[in-house]
């Protein structure tokens, strides 16, 4: 089961919890926006496809961040349109966001909606974030949130979000 890590780069927190998650999968280290289209267009390009990825960036209601540069909804929504990202995740995939509050709020489910369509239509799967902040563990490479909740959208195979699921 390939997956693949997507981490804010310009953040040494982050930088050392990605350097310590174990397992052989795929790293895209990122520190701007354009870095982190240009690595994804590359990855598609070259044919990888991934049934799992991991966002670990800083983020707040509806948002994620590499260095300063913010991408919300509205984002996911234009930026990669006509890129066919959804080549990059096999059919029923798994996309994580680690950073804190990004699920939080209408915000972000509106986030979550948007990230969907970009990755898993058509081929479906799940969305999901955390509500809560986190706490950065340095040595496992994992980040613990131990209040909130996590907010999933299912997704089928041709993209119509199937249900919304907070726990």
């Amino acid at each position: 089961m390939p997956l693949l890590h997507v981490y804010d780069s310009s953040d040494w927190t982050i930088r050392e919890t990605a350097w310590a998650r174990g397992g052989s999968h795929a790293k895209l280290p990122t520190e701007s926006i354009d870095a982190f289209i240009g690595g994804i267009d590359g990855l598609i390009a070259t044919g990888q496809t991934f049934d799992r990825i991991l966002f670990e960036t800083h983020g707040n209601s509806g948002i994620i961040a590499f260095g300063n540069e913010v991408i919300d909804a509205a984002w996911w929504g234009g930026r990669p349109a006509g890129r066919r990202w959804y080549n990059l995740t096999t059919a029923y995939a798994r996309v994580y966001f680690n950073g804190c509050n990004v699920a939080e709020g209408p915000e972000g489910w509106a986030f979550l909606e948007a990230v969907a369509a970009a990755f898993l239509t058509p081929g479906g799967g799940t969305v999901f974030g955390q509500t809560s902040l986190g706490l950065a563990n340095p040595f496992s490479g994992h980040v613990i949130h131990l209040w909130g909740s996590v907010r999933t959208l299912f997704v089928d195979y041709n993209g119509n979000i199937t249900e919304r699921f907070e726990q």
